[in-house]
């Protein structure tokens, strides 16, 4: 488990830059996302994105009212929002995450049933202070554990 502080807009989006940089080649496919409206769940989700190739063809947006956005990068990101979904899952999420060549980022991951996540994931819980963002991460499986300890070296913990 990590704990960081984001400052601002900016390490925001320089958080999302470094996983778009590591995520790739690390054999993690999902991450779940956690924090109140206002946490920065979409902030990070829309750095993440952009910083990957084709990224600047993609137009994030929150997917509130659409619960699933599919964006044209490499890899392609699959990015879900399950904060309306209590009554069941949409089958594009469970396909999403199955999928090892989708990068699937799940807003709201609280909703999602534990028997659906998949072996290796990086959970990131975003919780807004008065002037910053405080993520605590954490990793699910060997090689998420190998990508939390690649940021924990570049990144330092507050």
């Amino acid at each position: 488990m990590a704990g960081i502080v984001l400052r601002n807009r900016e390490e925001t989006r320089r958080m999302g830059q470094w996983l778009a940089a590591h995520l790739p080649d690390s054999g993690v496919r999902a991450l779940l996302l956690r924090g109140p409206l206002g946490s920065g769940k979409t902030t990070l989700t829309s750095a993440l994105v952009q910083a990957l190739p084709g990224g600047d063809a993609a137009e994030v947006s929150s997917p509130s009212f659409t619960l699933c956005n599919h964006y044209p990068t490499t890899p392609p990101v699959l990015h879900c929002d399950l904060y309306r979904s209590a009554g069941g899952l949409p089958d594009e999420v469970l396909d999403g995450l199955e999928n090892p060549a989708v990068l699937t980022v799940v807003e709201w991951a609280e909703y999602l049933p534990q028997a659906d996540h998949p072996e290796e994931i990086l959970d990131i819980s975003l919780q807004a202070c008065e002037e910053s963002r405080l993520l605590t991460l954490q990793a699910h499986g060997s090689r998420a554990a190998a990508l939390l300890q690649a940021l924990r070296a570049q990144w330092p913990e507050k």
